[in-house]
């Protein structure tokens, strides 16, 4: 299921006060379509995101590099220096989750990733298994199954909230 079909489909929330409060059925104006990562090696991150992630490289340049994952996904990576752009910092995404449809796909691309980085390890939260490793610039990747797709999420995975 793509993200743009997920952010189509009925969307359930639990019933707190910060939260809303009923089941919504929403179709989504906008979704996540792109990450942009700042880089050490375009090459090395372009074999690392091909290898693991059977992503394919759309669009090429010296410094940058546009990747479709599968599903349609886009990953922009650069390697330029430090941004010119006041307040522009380390803050933005901690992580790049992925997920995938079964169990077996899940071990093929821990073997995958294992291949990059033999400190990478499975665990289970919540019924839910992660595999985490990290990729070429040490950033943490994180492969889910099932997918939020396949398994409501009940709680946040203690990982997720900063502990």
């Amino acid at each position: 299921m793509t993200a743009r079909a997920i952010a189509t489909s009925e969307v359930h929330m639990s019933e707190t006060p910060s939260e809303t409060t009923a089941t919504q059925a929403t179709e989504a104006a906008a979704w996540v379509a792109s990450s942009v990562m700042r880089v050490s090696d375009v090459d090395r991150s372009v074999r690392f995101y091909r290898d693991v992630f059977h992503c394919h490289v759309a669009l090429r340049e010296p410094d940058a590099a546009l990747l479709l994952a599968p599903d349609g996904f886009q990953i922009y990576l650069n390697s330029k220096g430090q941004s010119r752009r006041h307040g522009v910092g380390p803050g933005g995404v901690q992580y790049l989750m992925w997920a995938t449809e079964s169990e077996d796909e899940l071990e093929r691309i821990r073997l995958r990733l294992l291949a990059y980085d033999p400190a990478t390890y499975t665990h289970v939260e919540n019924g839910v298994t992660f595999v985490e490793g990290c990729e070429p610039d040490h950033r943490r990747v994180i492969v889910a199954y099932p997918g939020p797709n396949l398994l409501r999420r009940e709680l946040i995975a203690s990982r997720f909230r900063g502990h």
